[in-house]
């Protein structure tokens, strides 16, 4: 059996795929020389983000660059008015079922915009119901009033207008679970603070990743139990009120609702930010 070509072809595999391993592990070990706090960086100029952390691949909280949108002043009592009443999508249904995130599509659900604001009102901890950009695709025409609230980033984003951004809204509790994403993004924090868990693309050999870019380690933002030998180091920041987390591709996370959010995301850099046509590992994991 050892002989057969196929189990021969499987050993070459398995020698590659380890010196990939022994080579992120090297990345690992001198990223974890460094410190494990994220920057802050206040009123960042685009030529400095670009060649500090967009380039670098390097996590990054901004501020001071959407003090003058709007949609920093929004209430639930202001979103009731500027949107009238209705019917979006939301993702619910998810606190029965493990894999919520991966099972996305079935979790989707239609609500009057009033009954959504209305729980919310009630500031429940929970991650049963959440609007996020899964639902992005149906919701950008119903909450369309809402993006003359949204501000620009001159020199970072091409636009940040109506359908250039994905809207994210929920209590206290939600919780997006460990995956990465397939291309830089910035998390635009509006309302309320979020816990955001970081684990490095060098340690990705580490993170269980299981089917497409989710790992197993799914809601554990806290790697229970995970042995020492085997645990990626996890960098952990809080992000509020016109806070911008830059979540570079690859960068795996883990994002937890500390209190009712509302937030933006984008990904139209005015920078290259395609890295999905070389991504060849699409239905195959």
């Amino acid at each position: 059996a050892a002989a057969h070509p196929y189990l021969k072809a499987a050993e070459l595999l398995k020698a590659r795929l380890a010196k990939r391993d022994w080579l992120l592990e090297a990345r690992a070990k001198l990223e974890r020389m460094r410190t494990a706090e994220i920057a802050r960086r206040d009123r960042l100029s685009p030529e400095a983000f670009f060649a500090e952390y967009y380039t670098t691949l390097t996590p990054v909280v901004l501020t001071g660059l959407t003090d003058h949108w709007p949609g920093r002043g929004w209430t639930l009592d202001r979103l009731a008015e500027r949107i009238g009443n209705p019917e979006v999508e939301v993702q619910g249904g998810r606190e029965a079922d493990v894999d919520f995130e991966l099972n996305s599509i079935a979790h989707k659900r239609k609500m009057r915009w009033h009954e959504v604001l209305e729980l919310l009102r009630g500031d429940p901890e929970t991650n049963d119901f959440y609007v996020t950009a899964n639902n992005s695709g149906v919701n950008r025409k119903a909450l369309a009033a809402l993006w003359a609230d949204v501000g620009d980033l001159p020199g970072y984003l091409g636009k940040s207008h109506l359908g250039d951004g994905f809207f994210w809204m929920g209590p206290r509790g939600t919780v997006t679970p460990w995956h990465h994403d397939l291309t830089q993004n910035l998390l635009v924090n509006m309302v309320g603070r979020k816990r955001v868990a970081l684990v490095s693309p060098a340690e990705t050999h580490r993170m269980r990743n299981h089917r497409h870019c989710f790992s197993c380690f799914g809601a554990d933002a806290e790697l229970q139990g995970v042995p020492a030998a085997v645990r990626p180091r996890v960098l952990t920041v809080e992000i509020g009120p016109g806070d911008i987390l830059f979540l570079p591709v690859g960068w795996w996370h883990h994002v937890t609702g500390l209190t009712m959010t509302i937030g933006m995301s984008f990904t139209n850099f005015v920078w290259d930010n395609e890295f999905t046509s070389f991504y060849a590992s699409e239905g195959a994991l």
